[in-house]
This record gives structure tokens, C-alpha cells and sequence, in this order.
């Protein structure tokens, strides 16, 4: 290489924060990659060492060229590998979206590709009083996906609260896959309950979970706005749950709910709740998470922690116990006495 070349281009290199965003970059090349290829079926694909003609073949590729393409960007960001004509997955990144926990990953590159860019992309002009985006009916089933990521902390949060319970009849507002039922189940066989969710395909999968579970004679998944057919379901309940869900609802919505669920509580039970708050800075994924409800018609921004804690208690609920569930995270438990 011409040494005058290469020093123009460490001069270039020189250039205040031109590294750091070019690392940052990368990952972003990266994490688009592993889009495209979960999305396209390449990854899929490639479970089993293929060449280009049969990734053609399987994938129905229409334009070559771009699978040319993709498959370059894979094998440059070392997630694929080439060698005889025979291309591979490589990539730490890939073979974990491929693995036992793939899905839940895989949901977390779609989410961060589509509605949590879409936030960012259309910050400039939704500040500025632009529509807000109208995706939240569309995401239900990959927030659900993405959700499962934090499951084993809530399981246990659940497991505390069942474990010693009996009778313990549950509902869970806002069931996702149903896994916080199969938990309340798993700690407390005496454990019975309803499930409610208004997203259809959510409820959908959560009605095929339970049954695949055997525990379609323990648990009732319903669809619906809690708010809309609480009358039709039949209290009382000993512990009542949400996980993630007083962000749907504007500050008056959400003392009419907490009202509502206390009056379906048996005289000894508990409302546990399970969510993100405002991080003033101290938690990046919160703060991410705050953008999109910022961004998205139908939610809410996270509320302050003393908001909640004292929204339930101006809702008769008390005592009150708050649970910091990871070091330097504001998503936390709070478990509210029905008394």
C-alpha cells in the first residue's frame, strides 16, 4: 500500500469520535444482518452447511443478487463462514438466535429493527406534534416473545407470592403466553385462574400453551379489555397480577382499573405488579423502553415508581412491599395488600 495512503487515512482515523461511531456501526450492520437472515429463513437454511445454488433453491430466491449480498454482509460481520463452496453459521450471535433460547432473541432483533427503530426514526417529527405511530396493535405476539427474556425473574416473583396460598385462584391481567399461570401452577398445585389479554394472537397462543401444558381444567384464557368483561369473570381471586400492563392506561384509567381489580380480590388477597419505571437516566433499557411508549398510540410514558406506590394506596390497597428485582434496573415487583 502507498505509504501516502496510509497515512491519510490515519489521519482520517484521527477524527474526533469517528472510531467509537464506527464500532457502533458495525453492530448495527450486524444487528440488521441477523434480521434479514432470521427473516429471510437463511439462518434457518443454514443449520445444515449449504451452497449457494440450494440456499437459491430453499429460499425461493427471486433476486440472487441480494442473497449474494446478504450472504457477503454475513460472512464480512463473521456471523457465516465460507469454505469449499459450502457456507455455514459461524457467528456466536447466530448460532444463539438458532439455539434452545433463539426465539426470545430472535424477537428482541425484530423488536429493536422495527417499532424500537421506528421510534427513534420518527422522533423529529413526532416531537414536533407528528402522528404517533399506530403499530400496537401489530406487535402484541413478538412483545410477548421478546417478554419471555425477563421470565425467570417474574416466575420467581410469582412463585413467592402463590407458594403458601390455598385456595389460590388467579388472574392475570395481561397473560402473554400464559407462562406466569403455568408458574403460579408449578409452586402452588391448588392454583386455578382466568387469563386475560386483548390482543387475539397472543390469546391465541396462550389458549395452545395451556393445553399443551395440561392445565386447560386449571386455567381460562380470556379476550378482552379487562375494563369491559370483568363482570363476566368469576371472583373472588386471591392474588391478581400484572406484568407490564398499567402503561396502557392514562392516570384516571389507572385508578378505575386498580378500583376495579381491588373489588374482585378476595378480603385476604393481593394485586402483584411487575413493571418498568421512569430511570431518570440510571437505566438505559428502561429509558429505551420509555422512547417507544413515548412514540406509539395506546401507551402510556413509565411512570415514577411513588406515582404507583401511592396511586394503590390512595386505592385502598396497603401494606405495601416493593421488590428491586436487578442492581441498577428500575423494573421492579410491588405486591399490594387488599386491606
Amino acid at each position: 500500500m502507498n505509504l501516502r495512503y496510509m497515512l491519510s487515512f490515519l489521519r482520517i482515523m484521527k477524527t474526533a469520535g469517528l472510531y467509537s461511531i464506527m464500532k457502533d456501526w458495525e453492530a448495527f450492520i450486524r444487528m440488521h444482518f441477523l434480521f434479514s437472515a432470521y427473516e429471510s429463513g437463511l439462518l434457518n437454511a443454514l443449520t445444515t452447511p449449504r451452497d449457494r445454488d440450494s440456499l437459491l433453491k430453499d429460499l425461493d430466491a427471486k433476486r440472487p443478487e441480494l442473497l449474494d449480498a446478504l450472504l457477503e454482509v454475513g460472512v464480512a460481520a463473521g456471523e457465516l463462514a465460507l469454505k469449499e463452496g459450502l457456507y455455514r453459521i459461524k457467528g456466536k450471535r447466530s448460532r444463539a438466535v438458532m439455539g434452545v433460547s433463539g426465539d426470545m432473541l430472535a424477537a428482541m432483533i425484530q423488536a429493536n429493527v422495527t417499532y424500537y427503530s421506528d421510534a427513534y426514526r420518527n422522533t423529529a417529527d413526532r416531537i414536533r406534534g407528528g402522528e404517533l405511530g399506530d403499530e400496537l396493535h401489530k406487535i402484541g405476539a413478538l412483545v410477548s416473545r421478546f417478554s419471555k427474556i425477563v421470565e425467570p425473574v417474574i416466575k420467581d416473583f410469582v412463585a413467592s407470592i402463590v407458594r403458601d396460598k390455598n385456595p389460590v385462584r388467579v388472574l392475570d391481567v395481561g397473560c402473554g403466553s400464559g407462562v406466569l399461570l403455568k408458574s403460579a401452577y408449578e409452586s402452588n398445585g391448588n392454583a386455578t385462574g382466568v387469563g386475560v389479554d386483548m390482543d387475539e394472537a397472543v390469546v391465541r397462543q396462550a389458549r395452545e400453551n395451556i393445553l399443551n401444558w395440561g392445565l386447560s381444567d386449571r386455567f381460562e384464557i380470556r379476550q378482552g379489555d379487562i375494563r369491559d368483561i370483568s363482570r363476566e369473570i368469576a371472583g373472588p381471586f386471591h392474588v391478581i397480577t400484572l406484568y407490564n400492563i398499567l402503561y396502557y392506561f392514562d392516570e384516571e384509567s389507572r385508578a378505575a382499573l386498580l378500583r376495579d381489580l381491588k373489588d374482585m380480590l378476595s378480603r385476604e388477597g393481593v394485586l402483584a405488579a411487575a413493571m418498568s419505571f421512569r430511570s431518570k437516566g440510571m437505566d438505559m433499557a428502561t429509558a429505551n423502553l420509555n422512547m417507544v411508549n413515548c412514540s406509539l398510540k395506546g401507551l402510556t410514558p413509565l411512570p415514577e415508581l411513588h406515582h404507583i406506590t401511592s396511586l394503590l394506596k390512595q386505592c385502598g390497597f396497603g401494606p405495601i412491599k416493593v421488590h428491586r428485582f436487578m442492581p441498577g434496573s428500575t423494573f421492579y415487583g410491588i405486591v399490594a395488600d387488599n386491606h
